[in-house]
């Protein structure tokens, strides 16, 4: 059985950026008093086009942000401090015009894969939560199911903008607990 945390989207565009989420800079001092007790620490990324389709100038609802190789899209560093490179992952998503994508695992292959195990235990946190935590949490269930491991929620990790209903139904419809440091 390994533990792994899985840290959803802690960018600079995310946290101080073209498009903050209220609270972002909050989850990283929890993220960070819990990182090390993980066997692994899997990292996702926003890494868009330029002409992302959820860009305004696209016709999306979101202003540009986390543009692949610029400043806004990379992590905070702070994240990264102390962490041994063996023990993390980068899972880039939304890295084409479209469609846009909220959730890291989208056409994501179960059967062809090296981040999972049966018996793992995967704790997902990051920003936001109403939309890129929801819906990876979503993916992360689905595969769960799949190949037999244990999800939990990480709230204390998890920046939002507005609330965490979203993610606590799901959390309740099914069955998923919180994780609690």
């Amino acid at each position: 059985m390994r533990n792994i945390l899985l840290a959803i989207d802690l960018q600079k565009d995310f946290i101080y950026g073209a498009l903050t989420v209220p609270g972002a800079t909050q989850v990283l001092p929890a993220i960070n008093a819990v990182k090390d007790r993980f066997d692994f620490v899997y990292f996702t990324l926003d890494w868009h086009p330029v002409d992302h389709c959820s860009f305004r100038e696209q016709g999306g609802p979101w202003p540009v942000h986390c543009v692949h190789h610029t400043a806004g899209a990379a992590l905070d560093p702070g994240v990264l401090e102390g962490l041994p490179e063996e023990k993390m992952r980068f899972i880039l998503k939304g890295r084409v015009q479209s469609p846009e994508e909220y959730g890291a695992f989208v056409g994501f292959d179960p059967d062809n894969q090296d981040l999972f195990e049966p018996g793992d235990v995967v704790v997902i946190c990051g920003i936001a939560a109403e939309y890129c935590v929801l819906e990876s949490l979503k993916n992360l269930y689905a595969i769960s199911e799949k190949i037999g491991f244990t999800v939990q929620v990480y709230l204390e990790g998890t920046a939002r903008f507005d609330s965490y209903d979203t993610v606590l139904a799901f959390m309740a419809e099914k069955g998923l607990a919180e994780y609690r440091k």
